[in-house]
């Protein structure tokens, strides 16, 4: 991801944090979250345009944070596939990663059919807030929503962070992003 993207994702996240600043969250609502979120948005849009795909991508406009992220078009918008993505700090991933909130699955279950799960190589994000600069996030893999409450509930956090209680997703039983075109294009 190029400099130009990070400084838009680092842009997004100050105006989603301020929106967000007086309401309770399932995660910690800081700055570097939201920039990690928009951050895998952006990759995975990248991602799917690159693919061919037709997109809307919900994520760029703050009027649309109750949607899901990104809308795949097919056939003209005859058919859609909602995408809801969700990323990590790669030092959080193994411990924290392919998470959602129980009490949040409701709401995702309404929005979105698939969940893309992104990693954010490891960065300073006060400096990299400060001065945005290319770096690497990874499509690491995806879940359908009825999968995701299938997996194991924990409640996860770490060290003195508030424990919530997700679906957590082994990371082996994430679909690979090379399977996603057939999914996004099954009629």
């Amino acid at each position: 991801m190029d400099a130009a993207d990070v400084k838009w994702a680092a842009d997004a996240a100050h105006a989603s944090i301020e929106k967000w600043s007086q309401r309770d969250g399932y995660y910690n609502n800081r700055l570097a979250s939201h920039l990690t979120g928009k951050l895998g948005e952006l990759a995975t849009e990248k991602y799917l345009l690159e693919n061919g795909f037709k997109l809307d991508s919900h994520f760029r406009f703050p009027e649309r944070e109750n949607l899901c992220d990104i809308v795949v078009k097919i056939k003209n918008y005859s058919q859609v596939r909602r995408l809801e993505v969700k990323t990590w700090s790669a030092s959080y991933w193994m411990e924290l990663g392919r998470c959602i909130a129980v009490d949040q699955y409701p709401i995702l279950k309404k929005k979105a059919d698939l969940v893309l799960w992104c990693v954010l190589a490891p960065v300073d994000m006060d400096e990299l807030i400060k001065s945005p600069s290319p770096l690497v996030v990874s499509l690491t893999g995806w879940s359908t929503v009825e999968e995701v409450s299938g997996a194991a509930v924990k409640a996860t956090g770490s060290g003195g962070m508030r424990k919530v209680t997700n679906y957590q997703l082994d990371e082996k039983d994430l679909h690979p992003f090379a399977e996603l075109r057939d999914v996004l294009e099954q009629r």
